[in-house]
């Protein structure tokens, strides 16, 4: 991505569907986040990485928000003007022109032999052992049954699972949650009726997480991720295996184990999905 250019997650488009009016909900080094209608927006300035539900814009313009960027602050956003109101003063800031960027995992069309390519390079990461929540003996259980392929899951079970990882784990995306993303989109990106029983799970499930998590989690349902799982799953689907292992580390730099524990997650959905032949039980190629 240049850094001259206004990037935009086409999970946004258009910018008003959520509303006109809003807060600035949290204030990061290189990000902030607006709530408008309970939705998240974040604003970044990384270039190298752009969240499913965000906007990037370049070094300067990003800067000059700054003094006016307080939680709490109201907001007003069109298609092409950022207000924020602070006790500075009322800041506007150009969105437009833009380039809206393509996020959504389940529009590639991807294959299971595709997305197996990953397999055989995750194997080697010992992954469980890096990602953020300690593993112990109901956690090696649910891991084990979240990697088989012949499981028949029953609702309660899938409820079960959403509550044991919904929230656990420190940070903005918990490990548990960012272990459930990555899951689901991998199911989802196939048409896997489990992803689609993970979804409702989901929506049951009231445990709590943080409201980031939850954004990130609402877009995956939809197929939308972050840049760089997106970026993976687009070279898989056009066969551009040379690219996997430069990927995979980028992902795997997210946070602070985040990227680890989205790796693990799509490790553990390619074991799901692994040995079923095309049609059979779970869903197609």
């Amino acid at each position: 991505m240049s850094k001259k250019e206004i990037y935009l997650s086409e999970y946004l488009v258009p910018l008003q569907q959520f509303g006109k009016t809003g807060m600035i909900h949290s204030v990061f080094d290189r990000s902030f986040n607006l709530e408008i209608n309970g939705q998240l927006i974040n604003i970044a300035c990384f270039h190298d990485y752009l969240s499913s539900f965000g906007i990037n814009l370049p070094e300067e313009r990003f800067q000059s928000l700054s003094p006016f960027v307080q939680i709490g602050n109201r907001v007003k956003i069109s298609q092409d003007m950022l207000m924020i109101y602070s006790t500075q003063g009322v800041k506007k800031i150009a969105l437009q022109p833009y380039q809206s960027v393509a996020l959504n995992i389940f529009s590639l069309g991807i294959a299971k032999k595709q997305l197996l390519v990953l397999k055989k390079k995750l194997a080697k990461k010992n992954l469980q052992a890096k990602i953020g929540l300690p593993v112990d003996h109901r956690a090696s259980t649910l891991f084990t049954n979240m990697a088989q392929s012949d499981k028949e899951w029953t609702p309660t079970e899938w409820q079960e699972v959403v509550s044991y990882l919904l929230g656990r784990g420190k940070g903005l995306t918990p490990s548990g949650d960012d272990i459930l993303m990555a899951y689901q989109l991998v199911l989802g990106a196939l048409s896997d009726p489990r992803g689609a029983a993970l979804t409702v799970a989901l929506g049951e499930v009231q445990t709590g997480t943080t409201a980031i998590s939850q954004a990130y989690l609402t877009c995956a349902i939809k197929g939308y991720a972050n840049s760089l799982v997106y970026g993976l799953f687009a070279d898989l689907a056009q066969n551009k295996e040379e690219k996997i292992d430069e990927q995979l580390e980028k992902i795997m730099q997210i946070g602070h184990s985040s990227g680890k524990d989205l790796a693990f997650g799509i490790w553990l959905a390619l074991q799901a999905i692994e040995g079923e032949e095309s049609g059979e039980k779970h869903g197609s190629e």
